[in-house]
């Protein structure tokens, strides 16, 4: 079987494809935004020096960490709005 008609059987499976791509997509691109502007403005060298003096890093690895942790925080900002926007499953009807 190949791996497209496999999610066709399993359509939960389909639908948190779907919902893992609803929040990881646009927090993604929003992290992507949110790292050019914060580091167009401060050096990732100069924040590490004021902030941790004692943690040597190189500055790829403060645009790496920085972009991680703003796609972190974007992914938990779009998590909570899709469950709080999320329609609850009704209950099925009473048998009667």
């Amino acid at each position: 079987m190949s791996p497209i008609s496999d999610l066709d059987e399993h359509p939960r499976t389909r639908q948190r494809i779907r919902v893992l791509g609803a929040v990881l997509w646009p927090s993604f691109l929003v992290a992507i935004a949110a790292t050019g502007i914060s580091f167009a403005n401060i050096d990732p060298a100069t924040l590490r020096a004021q902030t941790l003096p004692n943690w040597e890093i190189s500055r790829q690895a403060g645009y790496t960490v920085g972009f991680l942790m703003f796609w972190a925080v974007c992914g938990a900002s779009s998590a909570l709005t899709l469950f709080l926007t999320s329609t609850p499953t009704p209950p099925p009807p009473p048998r009667g």
